[in-house]
């Protein structure tokens, strides 16, 4: 049985076709998205590997050039795309982590092209390595968002990987020339496209998703503050909990109340009262982190849910706050308002991951600080 049907020329010039387009539907769509961050870096992501494709195909010129720098620009197309997958799912991907993946291919690459010649060590562990960084996009998608929603990006990942550990594995016994090890290479370059178009397939749909869920949580928005409101505290307070859980961290609830609000209310007016809601607002995002969610409950009542953060500093951060409120004064349409804050803190460390069962502890707490005199934290 011959295996001319599988030629390397014709399926490397599918494999750069498919590449080109995906990477043209990926930067379209990052075009004419708006606030989308995570897929500008899957399209510049795809940019940058279509070029270590290219490099790496090159029959001519230095071997420095297609032997070792391509996998390094192909390894920093495959980085890209992971901090953009991190980004997603809410989590973060440094750049220490980018140079050091770019590091080890460039390692890996100059050691079977200079230290020890060897095309077969080369092809070997390089397949090996870029099998094991698609397996962590995908283990990064399942871990960290709705598997409805990332299923075609994680079966596009995973094949990806699969076929490129396939043939590091197969390298590992027969050589390059071998007719059979030309054969895996062919089922691995046939693997390729189809593992990209399910890729940037899911990418696209993830977004689509995304968006959609965008103009939902338009209805859990507060229209006075900008916080969430009860509803959107509900929505994404189950969702802040399961993060936290499935990542092993604490998370902390603070329940905040004005104090005496109705008299700032019925001296100044509602409108003054407005607009001390929203300082208070300003004052409570800017103690909180990105990943930190804040809701207003109800009236003068705030909950903020903490992520990752122990019972002691969440006090911590709920006694700068109340400190930050006492000391500032509210100028509103020629009259100065002073006012201070209850706060009850609870974790779950304490009270489990449920959301309304440590929302129900934290508010109290927040009326024992205020049976306590006012203008308080107390931990629960």
């Amino acid at each position: 049985m011959g295996y001319d049907v599988l030629n390397y020329d014709t399926l490397l010039l599918v494999q750069i076709c498919i590449t080109v387009l995906t990477t043209v539907l990926l930067s379209l769509a990052a075009l004419y998205s708006e606030g989308a961050g995570e897929q500008r870096w899957w399209a510049l992501g795809n940019v940058v590997s279509s070029v270590g494709l290219a490099l790496s195909s090159l029959d001519s010129g230095p071997v420095l050039l297609h032997g070792v720098l391509a996998y390094g620009v192909l390894a920093l197309g495959l980085a890209l795309v992971l901090r953009g997958l991190r980004q997603f799912c809410d989590e973060t991907l440094g750049w220490r982590w980018v140079v050091a993946i770019v590091a080890c291919a460039l390692l890996v690459a100059g050691f079977f092209t200079y230290a020890v010649p060897s095309l077969n060590g080369r092809l070997s562990a390089t397949g090996f390595y870029f099998g094991l960084l698609n397996g962590w996009c995908a283990v990064t998608l399942l871990r960290h968002a709705d598997w409805r929603s990332v299923g075609a990006s994680v079966v596009g990942f995973t094949m990806l990987g699969l076929a490129l550990s396939l043939r590091g594995a197969y390298m590992l016994r027969h050589g390059p020339g071998d007719e059979r090890a030309l054969l895996v290479i062919g089922v691995v370059m046939l693997t390729v496209p189809l593992a990209q178009v399910s890729i940037a397939f899911g990418l696209i749909l993830m977004m689509m998703r995304r968006y959609a869920e965008r103009l939902r949580n338009l209805s859990f928005v507060d229209g006075l503050t900008g916080a969430l409101n009860r509803a959107g505290l509900e929505t994404q307070g189950r969702r802040v909990a399961q993060r936290t859980l499935r990542a092993g961290r604490s998370l902390a609830v603070i329940m905040l109340d004005a104090d005496h609000f109705k008299n700032i209310n019925d001296t100044w007016g509602h409108p003054v009262g407005d607009a001390v809601l929203r300082h208070l607002t300003g004052q409570i995002k800017a103690e909180l982190r990105p990943l930190d969610l804040l809701a207003r409950y109800g009236g003068e009542e705030f909950v903020m849910l903490l992520d990752g953060i122990a019972l002691d500093d969440a006090v911590r951060v709920a006694e700068r706050l109340r400190a930050r409120i006492e000391a500032e004064l509210v100028e509103v349409a020629g009259n100065t308002v002073r006012y201070t804050a209850s706060m009850g803190v609870v974790c779950s460390d304490q009270h489990g991951y449920d959301p309304l069962e440590l929302i129900v502890a934290a508010d109290a707490a927040m009326y024992a600080a205020k049976r306590a005199g006012r203008n308080r934290v107390v931990a629960g």
